[in-house]
């Protein structure tokens, strides 16, 4: 079984895309990204019909995507720009009360989710895993979506559930999206692969990111190769 291609950068500067209709939070994100050597070009996306061309014209290796967009459906642009810009990183900023909109992010395509809550160095250690790049000191761990801080906190269950757990909660359908994840199938091949809609195949992500506790497609199949639903290298 072929794993999933981990795509490393020749090079560490990167072009980053914003995309937020919140001014004070694209203000801060600009401060913020300056002040790390792997951003040598930071552009703000235009919301709405211009956002997907924009990103095809510029290419950026990262796309920033705020979850609280006021003129647009998050999870549909996403969408659109995992289609048009498939080579991208898309990290997506949550508050702690957007679980169900951060699952159905992950489900669209975005690579990782960072809360707003957390310091410009979790930010930076995520790019640069998703990059590639060789990890820094950062410790990376507060870097899980908001679905695993909800979790862990407000049930008790979670600690008690072993990794064995995980795994009888998953269908079979779920873990055949998950080999095809592995292979580095997107939504619409899984889709195509699978006779399936590609809403379905979004729809079963999201319970599968759920059921795994993973806040990414990397950490799922890291996750998934942990608990020997995958092998890596194995084709």
């Amino acid at each position: 079984m072929k794993p999933l291609p981990i795509q490393e950068s020749n090079t560490r500067f990167l072009r980053v895309a914003l995309v937020t209709s919140n001014t004070v939070m694209r203000m801060g994100l600009h401060m913020t990204l300056k002040t790390h050597p792997f951003a040598s070009e930071v552009d703000d996306v235009p919301l709405g019909a211009y956002a997907v061309e924009f990103v095809v014209r510029k290419k950026p290796q990262v796309i920033i995507i705020d979850m609280e967009l006021a003129e647009a459906d998050t999870s549909e642009l996403i969408r659109k720009l995992r289609a048009a810009a498939a080579d991208s990183h898309i990290v997506v900023l949550s508050g702690l009360d957007d679980t169900k909109l951060t699952r159905e992010a992950l489900a669209a395509g975005a690579d990782g989710v960072v809360l707003t809550i957390q310091p410009p160095a979790v930010l930076f250690a995520v790019i640069e895993s998703l990059c590639g790049f060789a990890a820094g000191s950062v410790d990376t761990r507060p870097a899980q979506s908001t679905i695993g801080l909800i979790n862990d906190r407000s049930s008790a269950k979670s600690d008690d559930r072993t990794q064995a757990g995980f795994n009888e909660s998953l269908t079979s359908r779920e873990l055949e999206i998950i080999h095809s994840l592995a292979k580095g199938f997107n939504n619409k091949q899984i889709a195509e692969r699978l006779f399936i809609k590609e809403a379905t195949v979004r729809r079963h992500l999201i319970l599968i990111f759920s059921k795994m506790h993973v806040s990414s497609r990397q950490q799922l199949l890291i996750t998934a190769h942990q608990q020997g639903l995958i092998e890596f290298g194995v084709v």
